[in-house]
């Protein structure tokens, strides 16, 4: 009946198991597809946040162009020089301009004056040689050719063409006032895409923002052409830069429409892109999301791991109390049967037996076996409740001759091993030597390891082997073997739990209370020493136990005390 309670409740464990683990799974299955989901919502939420700040970074630097554009070509004829010197004296990023030029058609050509501030006056200078092609076409818009597209080709990725325009009066009206000069403004592009860019990425992302990102300034129509930064083939974003907005001046009367709006180039002459130092966008959300991933399958792993620790803990306090119980029907077995005993005696002894002295020594004999055996459990379930107490077992520290330690112990049940109509056959190696410990308390672990040799080996030859030797790691090794039916090896690990009695003590009603091997590996371990246990079905039993050796100044002093006696 018990065999099918301890079936039914271990199908019950792993049934609910078994749900817990097909739930966790269905949990994970649904957590992968929500993360999933999740991460796909953060990549774009991360691509719009950084689109969006790229776009305030392009705003803000077109603006700082822009004020020194709007700076330049603001009223009508007022001297240049005196303009770039006030915006000079403004602070703002003034690192960004190289120099400043006047453009002015004169018989026939076009001379260049460059804006000195020191000096405070335009200087003459020749035409750089790359400016050539848009020299060319100054002329041609002063002659009234509308060529294609503005005076800059933009292959002058960092100068800016400022016309002024102006209409003679008198002047029939045409299509348009022409331009009659140009404003040319000689940007320094490593500064504004090594200082100015980096600064305004700063701003809108964060400095820590700023610092997972690379990036790179190009050619907006060539971006093989770098301007600063890496080049990056797959960016996260990018957006239009150098595009600055200004006032177009038309000078004279019936000029243009004053306050028009125009803009240098119509989609930036720049491309601002950006990609995360760790990747892409998309794996660096990827690696986010295996992380939670492997976060949620930690979890889920220590649910399942809780689980079965709770099932296996519920499962060993189910069998721990089942084995208490049965100890204490043990218990009560072993104490029913000296007490009858006892009581019977002590019945007959009021009687006539009282008068025959040879009775009253039986029954004298009886009461006191009966009493050595009640000591004996008692002292047992005593000495259990001190050790599970936390007190130590070894009670004394002092040299133990083995050979005396063996010679006290086949003493103390040679009435055990007799009744049990067994022998003792003994082998101890010459010139063992000593241990330190309690006498007492190891007499008790290698009686008790005899009395179970006699117990359980009985149904065998009746043979017990009792032998020690000196290891030389340092121990004395002390076997106890039988020749008996031996432990199933599925109780070999459990034989020395406390409570525990295999299937054989129960089918055989062999006395006992489970506490016997218990006791004696902690009555080893306490003297710093190891007990284990061999044997196969059918051959036998041998439990061996290792101690450690005494130090030399004590084997000395034993040695000295032997030769002054």
């Amino acid at each position: 009946m018990q065999g099918k309670r301890q079936t039914r409740r271990g199908w019950q464990a792993g049934l609910a198991v078994g749900a817990m683990v097909g739930l966790c799974g269905i949990l994970g299955v649904l957590q992968y597809r929500w993360i999933g989901e999740v991460s796909v919502a953060e990549r774009e939420r991360l691509q719009r946040s950084l689109q969006g700040s790229l776009a305030r970074v392009s705003q803000d630097f077109n603006d700082e162009l822009s004020v020194l554009v709007r700076a330049m070509v603001r009223g009508e004829d007022s001297d240049q020089v005196s303009r770039l010197i006030t915006w000079q004296e403004s602070g703002r990023h003034v690192g960004m301009l190289r120099d400043a030029f006047i453009a002015r058609p004169e018989a026939g050509e076009m001379r260049l004056e460059r804006l000195n501030p020191r000096t405070r006056m335009a200087e003459s200078v020749p035409w750089p040689k790359e400016w050539d092609a848009m020299r060319g076409r100054m002329l041609e818009r002063v002659a009234g050719e509308r060529g294609r597209g503005g005076v800059a080709d933009r292959g002058e990725l960092s100068l800016i063409d400022l016309p002024r325009f102006r209409r003679d009066r008198g002047e029939p009206r045409g299509p348009g006032p022409r331009e009659q000069e140009w404003v040319l403004l000689d940007m320094d592009a490593q500064f504004l895409a090594t200082v100015l860019v980096p600064e305004l990425l700063a701003r809108h992302l964060g400095e820590p923002g700023a610092a997972e990102y690379r990036f790179s300034v190009s050619a907006r129509r060539d971006a093989a052409r770098l301007i600063a930064g890496d080049l990056l083939t797959e960016p996260d974003a990018q957006v239009a830069l150098f595009e600055p907005q200004f006032e177009a001046n038309f000078g004279g009367r019936g000029g243009g429409p004053p306050g028009r709006r125009n803009a240098v180039s119509t989609e930036g002459r720049w491309t601002l892109a950006v990609r995360n130092q760790a990747g892409s966008l998309e794996a660096v959300v990827d690696r986010t999301r295996w992380r939670n991933l492997a976060v949620m399958a930690g979890v889920l792993a220590l649910i399942l791991a809780t689980a079965w620790t709770l099932v296996y803990t519920t499962r060993q306090s189910q069998r721990l109390a089942e084995m208490q119980i049965d100890f204490v029907a043990g218990v009560s077995h072993e104490l029913r049967t000296p007490l009858a005993v006892i009581c019977t005696a002590a019945y007959n002894l009021r009687g006539k037996m009282a008068a025959n002295p040879t009775q009253v020594e039986r029954y004298g004999v009886l009461i006191q076996q009966e009493g050595e055996k009640l000591t004996a459990l008692v002292e047992q379930v005593l000495l259990y409740a001190s050790s599970r107490a936390g007190r130590r077992m070894q009670t004394a520290h002092e040299p133990v001759s083995v050979e005396s330690l063996l010679e006290s112990s086949l003493g103390s049940c040679a009435r055990v091993v007799s009744e049990a109509g067994c022998r003792v056959e003994t082998n101890l190696a010459p010139g063992l030597p000593l241990m330190l410990g309690d006498a007492a308390s190891l007499e008790r672990a290698i009686t008790n390891l005899l009395s179970n040799a006699a117990k359980y080996g009985a149904e065998g030859d009746g043979w017990i082997g009792l032998s020690a030797e000196a290891c030389s790691d340092g121990t004395v090794e002390i076997r106890v073997a039988d020749h008996g039916a031996g432990i199933p090896p599925d109780e070999q690990p459990h034989v020395f739990d406390a409570f525990f009695r295999g299937r054989q003590a129960l089918q055989r009603q062999i006395h006992g209370t489970g506490l016997g091997l218990n006791l004696v590996r902690g009555i080893i371990e306490a003297h710093g020493g190891t007990v284990t246990v061999k044997s196969e079905p059918g051959g036998g039993a041998e439990f061996l136990i290792r101690l450690p050796v005494a130090p030399a100044e004590y084997q000395d002093e034993f040695t000295n005390t032997i030769d002054r006696g």
